[in-house]
């Protein structure tokens, strides 16, 4: 058993949904201080976006549409805690999933930029290779993930801490 994040595109194992993961675009106040805050996808061209290894798009609802939209910085790496270290540190802005900067949203470490274009939340799923020889721990476990998972104060508490 695996926990995925996203869709799963021509695959042969079989999945169940947990929850939804959504995400924001985040900086360090004092990088937004220096830098403005951005108002439309487009002014992101302006910003030096922190860009987590291969991803050079950043998914955004423009209009009534998902777009990605591709972003540029100074900084990469394929190591998320790094990614955070450095809009923590105001480096630039970054796209994260809401319960890793949650935290840091409610005590004013980071400001999240770009709401109103913020795209649907993805799925989180608990992917298996056999759903009739799957042992029983491991069924309890994944009604153990959707119980925790699924309750939508699991990902929010740091946020409603505020």
């Amino acid at each position: 058993c695996a926990v995925r994040i996203g869709e799963m595109i021509d695959s042969n194992l079989i999945s169940t949904r947990l929850a939804e993961m959504r995400r924001v675009i985040v900086a360090a106040p004092s990088y937004l201080v220096e830098h403005g805050v951005p108002s439309a996808p487009t002014e992101l061209s302006q910003h030096n976006c922190l860009v987590l290894g291969q991803q050079r798009g950043w998914s955004l609802l423009v209009g009534s549409n998902v777009q990605v939209i591709k972003v540029t910085g100074t900084l990469e790496c394929n190591d998320g805690a790094v990614l955070h270290e450095w809009a923590l540190a105001g480096k630039g802005l970054a796209w994260r999933s809401l319960w890793e900067v949650g935290d840091d949203i409610a005590t004013g470490r980071l400001q999240t930029v770009l709401d109103d274009f913020a795209s649907p939340p993805v799925g989180v799923y608990a992917v298996f290779p056999d759903r009739r020889h799957l042992p029983l721990r491991v069924r309890l476990f994944i009604d153990l993930l959707k119980d925790c998972y699924g309750r939508q104060d699991y990902w929010l508490k740091q946020v409603d801490a505020a």
